[in-house]
């Protein structure tokens, strides 16, 4: 695992996704991803003390959504649109099933289930 403390360190470690999206026939995986990472510049240069507790669960958010698409996008043969549904879908449980925990049950008291 590589550890990264800037926001290019973190997106280099998507850029395979990023360039894989460039390839596909259809704007829409790229222009979704665009949109994540723009929210997350957004996100992040508005982060203050008074707000941390209110984005932090939507940074989160954006980061599932990426990792979902990486680990989907070879993986699984389906469209775009097929694709994002899954993502859109799952994001909100991803940590939890990451650390094990199954859909249905309630997973431990940690900021990084605490997902929108």
């Amino acid at each position: 695992m590589t550890t990264f403390f800037t926001k290019e360190a973190y997106l280099v470690g998507f850029q395979r996704t990023f360039e894989e999206a460039g390839k596909r026939e259809s704007e829409d995986l790229k222009v979704y991803i665009n949109t994540q990472v723009q929210r997350l510049e957004i996100l992040v240069s508005q982060i203050s003390q008074e707000d941390f507790w209110e984005l932090l669960p939507e940074i989160l958010g954006i980061d599932a959504k990426l990792r979902l698409v990486t680990d989907l996008i070879d993986f699984v043969p389906v469209s775009d649109v097929e694709l994002l549904r899954i993502v859109e879908s799952d994001y909100l449980t991803h940590f939890k099933e990451l650390c094990g925990y199954d859909r249905s049950k309630e997973p431990a008291h940690s900021m990084i289930f605490n997902v929108v």
